[in-house]
């Protein structure tokens, strides 16, 4: 809906469908011609010059602003949206906007043209998502769940699983100077993260426990100096540090992050077949730094087969021992790096679930059970798409694409190509600390480090602000930093689909941070919402992918669905060997999974459809076998003849007893 208005200067609205008036007009003349008339004089400012200003409304919401000024008046705007509808901002030629969130402007000598949007609020997160995985995001500070707060409605609305961004960290629940020096005695502190973790169940979400063993933000008597620097010290401390923690929080946690980060970054390639995971740990001979590993080799009996890479095994072990309830997982950022790092975070994941295998033969669970893919990615470097030899979304991949453009893909190094990689080798995935950053490296955000230079991808007072030094990555792609805005949006979307696709294998999805001032990385603007909350594009985009992506069909995945289906054809469901009724079931639960997987349909359809046909092959009942006929007696066999087969003396039977 397009509406165009103005205002008088008293002001008083009035609708207007004519065409704009571009000529400034003179307000006065007609008393100027009175007063000479008569012989009065003229008053020098009886003349006044004044300019239009006109907004253009797009979608359901009003506008106020429109109006005749004079040049230098300040121009106060508002603009409220109807209900369940956003704001878009201000978009304006004249003045130079695009996406605006101002609330006055000074009037300048000319008429005006303002342009502004509204648009359907974005869709729950976790209502969005039910059918497919858990959508989260962290717990920074009380202020997060400060009742009244945008971030406590925000967490409300949309997040179902929540994360402790420090509070469970090792440095966090044992302070180093909470370590004896000269005992190694422990002395916890658990208290901010348990009114963490109770407010988060209160609120009817699950915890993700972050993160029990770390090269960072641990304290350094657990794994180095007199306290911890052997080998023997260092496991003795995991040990006790993990099943304190796992004990404490024992129930209230769905699954934990055993070792973050382990792995040296840039791991570009990575062959299974030829080279050595260890070799790419940190503190090992490709680099890095870790204690765990230096703590581990003092000591290690290599003659035994002991590494310094024993560490991750151990916390595994450890965890699976005091969190049998938990599932455990693996996270790392940088796995999109599908021919390397991913390759090699796989590689060490199967090698452990193997040894465990074989020393626990006990216990049928993988020890390592997912696969964290951090996700603090960037726009223009991390495409979403496997390219259109592996892709499962062929209709939304552009093979020839610059990797900031729509479709852009990958095989060497993106998200799609590394889930499939992960979940080939039997592994489910999580995406745990998700945000895309606009700006093209590390340090080279315009706004620097600072997060009190942060300034909204929209703000029109930074609007030329695309690059920093060196770093012009988007110089010449792009004139204004807003438009990043809408290429962060694709990116979301792209995600999403793929993330959509491969549902089945991923547990959830967490956000890390609630908008791009809060952000770890916040001049980086690498969120959902603004400063203030309102929502980016990349919002709706992320709630809706196949919307933005201009796909008229929802996106699902029918891995799961498949796999059932080819299972149950493998089954000999003719002979007698299961009961009628219970093949009746399955051939029904086959046709009704057969219809769904070749009309389509909504994700809670695709799953309602392989858990009913999985339950039907689980309730085949296996036929009774028929009691056999008892066999008629033998009839005793006459005495031969003496040396004959059978007779008295022949071989084995010597007959009566000589006397």
């Amino acid at each position: 809906m397009i509406r165009r208005t103005t205002r008088r200067r008293d002001g008083a609205g009035a609708a207007q469908g004519g065409t704009r008036r571009w000529a400034a007009r003179w307000t006065g003349a007609g008393l100027a011609v009175a007063l000479a008339a008569v012989g009065l004089a003229v008053p020098a400012h009886a003349a006044t010059e004044t300019f239009d200003v006109e907004i253009l409304v797009s979608g359901n919401g009003a506008a106020t602003g429109a109006g005749t000024y004079e040049a230098g008046e300040t121009v106060e705007l508002t603009a409220t949206p109807a209900a369940s509808h956003v704001w878009g901002g201000w978009t304006s030629a004249e003045l130079g906007w695009i996406g605006a969130r101002v609330g006055s402007f000074t009037m300048p000598e000319a008429d005006v043209v303002l342009e502004t949007t509204f648009r359907p609020q974005m869709a729950s997160l976790k209502h969005a998502y039910r059918d497919y995985f858990d959508v989260g995001n962290i717990y920074s500070n009380p202020q997060t769940y400060a009742p009244g707060s945008p971030n406590s409605a925000t967490v409300d609305r949309h997040y179902g699983v929540m994360t402790a961004e420090n509070n469970m960290k090792p440095d966090q629940l044992l302070p180093n100077d909470n370590i004896d020096p000269e005992t190694g005695e422990f002395t916890f502190n658990f208290a901010p993260a348990d009114a963490f973790v109770d407010q988060t169940l209160a609120r009817g979400m699950k915890v993700h426990g972050h993160v029990l063993v770390w090269h960072g933000q641990s304290p350094a008597r657990i794994n180095s100096g007199t306290t911890g620097g052997t080998r023997a010290q260092a496991r003795a401390n995991m040990e006790r540090y993990i099943e304190a923690v796992l004990t404490h929080f024992q129930g209230r946690a769905v699954s934990w992050d055993v070792v973050n980060e382990a792995f040296v970054d840039g791991l570009d390639t990575f062959d299974p077949a030829t080279q050595d995971w260890r070799d790419y740990l940190r503190g090992g001979p490709n680099g890095g730094f870790s204690r765990w590993w230096t703590s581990y080799a003092n000591g290690a009996d290599t003659a035994a087969g002991e590494h310094p890479s024993d560490f991750l095994y151990d916390a595994f072990v450890l965890a699976r021992t005091y969190g049998p309830e938990t599932r455990l997982e693996y996270n790392d950022f940088n796995v999109f790096q599908s021919a390397g790092k991913a390759r090699a975070i796989i590689a060490m994941a199967t090698d452990l679930n193997t040894r465990y295998a074989a020393e626990h033969p006990e216990d049928p669970r993988p020890l390592v059970e997912a696969i964290g893919l951090q996700s603090h990615n960037y726009i223009n470097q991390t495409p979403a798409f496997a390219c259109s030899g592996h892709t499962r979304l062929p209709q939304l991949v552009d093979d020839a694409a610059e990797e900031w453009r729509p479709g852009a893909c990958s095989d060497h190094a993106s998200v799609e190509r590394s889930l499939q990689l992960i979940i080939g080798a039997g592994f489910r995935a999580s995406i745990s600390e998700l945000d895309l950053q606009v700006w093209e490296a590390w340090n080279g955000q315009p706004e620097g480090d600072d997060r009190a230079a942060y300034r909204d991808l929209t703000d029109p007072s930074v609007a030329d602000r695309i690059s920093r030094g060196e770093f012009d990555y988007w110089v010449g792609k792009i004139e204004n930093r807003a438009e990043l805005e809408a290429i962060q949006a694709q990116r979301f979307a792209e995600y999403f689909a793929v993330y959509k696709k491969y549902s089945t294998d991923i547990d959830r999805v967490t956000f890390w941070g609630m908008t791009d001032q809060l952000s770890w990385r916040s001049t980086h603007n690498p969120l959902l919402f603004n400063s203030d909350f309102s929502e980016k594009l990349g919002a709706a985009a992320s709630a809706d992918p196949e919307k933005w992506l201009g796909l008229r069909a929802p996106v699902t995945d029918t891995s799961a669905l498949e796999r059932a289906l080819a299972e149950a054809a493998a089954l000999d469901l003719r002979g007698g060997t299961y009961t009628g009724r219970s093949v009746a079931a399955v051939k029904k639960a086959q046709g009704q999974a057969t219809a769904v997987l070749a009309k389509g349909g909504p994700q809670a359809k695709v799953n309602a459809a392989t858990a009913a046909l999985r339950e039907a092959v689980a309730g085949l009942e296996t036929k009774p076998s028929k009691p056999s006929k008892p066999s008629k007696p033998s009839k005793p066999s006459k005495p031969g003849k003496p040396g004959t087969p059978g007779g008295p003396g022949a071989p084995g039977n010597p007959g009566p007893p000589r006397s």
